[in-house]
């Protein structure tokens, strides 16, 4: 790999989304109807965005969406699950079904969800795609002219393909990398969909440190702006810092006493890190092939920095889940030790669930979180979600009663995903199953559920 190797760069997509906001904020100031980053997003997008309750629709704003402090969890589940080639618009129109964890503007709850909406926001504004957006406002003044919006479209085109990076996940069971599938979206977009190299965000991090533009001075200092407190930061790969804030597409931390603001990106065999400390005129930007890659790549420039500033304080070091639910190394946890872990006090003897298992096999829908088919197949009921954002299976085991165990994985052909959740069935009066619930989304507190709508 060299400086020009072209990566997926994930989640530092976003501040390119604020960045773009900020644009169209400046260019409706001489209009009738200006921008702020308090306007609400449905007032622009007034069908197409509906959250869960009233209230949040008309009260959730631009900079609410981009501060991750909308009150909306992560929800990621629903994009994994969802069908790659749906549009951007439809992505968001499915935020109404999407129940809302925390009161608004209360908690930090990182959210692609909320990133798609502004950028579909920034479409219908500009009257183009957000790639073209990105490109003729930001990246072609940048000199960021081998830069791109599509990892789909970076693979098909014979003139980049051989310095696309294939991502990989580190199997501790059998000690060796498996190949991860590539980005593959429609409505990812300004959550996560840019694929640029390490010499290009050069380019980016230059404009930042020293506020030139595309952007504004205003711009500038609106992006960087503190906007939510973050109290928990046990789940995020992090610098070393006493607090941890987030602003428009950008975290802030204080080091030594001085701000660096930070950004990191993951995707299955994926791992970004991007950021700049203006006082020094110092950026970073780090790009590796493997999500596991975050964790040196902080340990390299908290270390860059010390060289600075003299020795500080080790970084804190752990997962990111927010970006994606896979883990970071394939875990090596059993079917049985899921069951216990998931379902620690069973009964026993255990409860047999209350039909033939051929009679829970069906069609089961969500609204946002799409279909799922549930066919048996060697005793076990099984979903072929092969076709989703994130190509994987899902298999059922019984644990008691109409409590099974959900695994959502993939074939080690395919990539490395193997989570377990807690599933359960209803049953009706007529002795048929009504919907199969899921826990994938624990800030609720409740299963998602998936009614069933025919049998197969």
């Amino acid at each position: 790999m060299t400086t020009d190797s072209l990566f997926s760069t994930c989640s530092t997509t976003k501040a390119f989304t604020a960045a773009a906001m900020s644009l169209a904020i400046d260019d409706s100031k001489s209009t009738e109807t200006p921008l702020s980053w308090d306007t609400p997003i449905a007032s622009i997008l007034r069908d197409d965005f509906v959250l869960h309750s009233d209230y949040s629709t008309m009260h959730t704003t631009i900079e609410d969406a981009l501060s991750h402090r909308s009150g909306l969890s992560t929800h990621d589940a629903c994009i994994s699950l969802a069908n790659p080639r749906r549009s951007l618009r439809e992505a968001v129109r499915n935020l109404r079904h999407l129940k809302m964890a925390y009161s608004p503007r209360t908690t930090f709850a990182y959210n692609n969800n909320m990133y798609m909406a502004i950028s579909h926001l920034l479409e219908q504004i500009e009257g183009r795609s957000l790639g073209e957006t990105l490109k003729n406002r930001i990246w072609s003044p940048l000199g960021m002219n081998d830069t791109y919006f599509s990892a789909q479209e970076v693979s098909e085109d014979p003139s980049l393909r051989p310095r696309l990076v294939r991502g990989y996940t580190w199997d501790s069971n059998t000690s060796s990398y498996i190949a991860e599938p590539r980005v593959n979206d429609n409505a990812l977009t300004g959550a996560g969909a840019i694929v640029s190299s390490v010499l290009e965000y050069t380019k980016w991090l230059r404009a930042l440190i020293y506020r030139t533009g595309p952007l504004s001075p205003e711009g500038h200092a609106e992006i960087l702006k503190s906007r939510t407190i973050i109290t928990d930061m046990n789940e995020i790969i992090q610098p070393p810092g006493p607090h941890h804030l987030y602003a428009l597409g950008w975290f802030v931390a204080s080091y030594h006493g001085e701000p660096l603001y930070w950004h990191s990106g993951s995707w299955p065999g994926f791992g970004i890190m991007v950021g700049f400390l203006p006082s020094k005129g110092f950026g970073f930007a780090m790009m590796g092939n493997t999500t596991n890659a975050r964790h040196a790549q902080v340990a390299i420039y908290t270390h860059l920095l010390d060289q600075m500033f003299g020795p500080g304080p080790g970084p804190v070091l752990s997962p990111m889940p927010t970006e994606n639910p896979k883990q970071s190394i394939v875990a090596s946890e059993t079917m049985d030790e899921a069951i216990k872990r998931i379902y620690p006090r069973l009964p026993d003897p255990i409860i047999p669930h209350s039909l033939p298992l051929p009679q829970y096999a069906g069609q089961y829908v969500h609204p946002a979180y799409g279909s799922i088919t549930l066919a048996l197949k060697d005793n076990y009921l099984r979903a072929d979600l092969l076709d989703r954002v994130i190509p994987a299976l899902l298999s059922f085991t019984h644990a008691s009663g109409e409590f099974f165990l959900a695994c959502y994985y993939q074939p080690k052909s395919i990539g490395s995903i193997a989570v377990y959740y807690s599933a359960e069935f209803r049953v009706g009066a007529d002795a048929s199953t009504t919907a199969v619930g899921l826990d994938l989304e624990p800030a609720l507190g409740e299963k998602i559920w998936f009614e069933r709508v025919g049998s197969i």
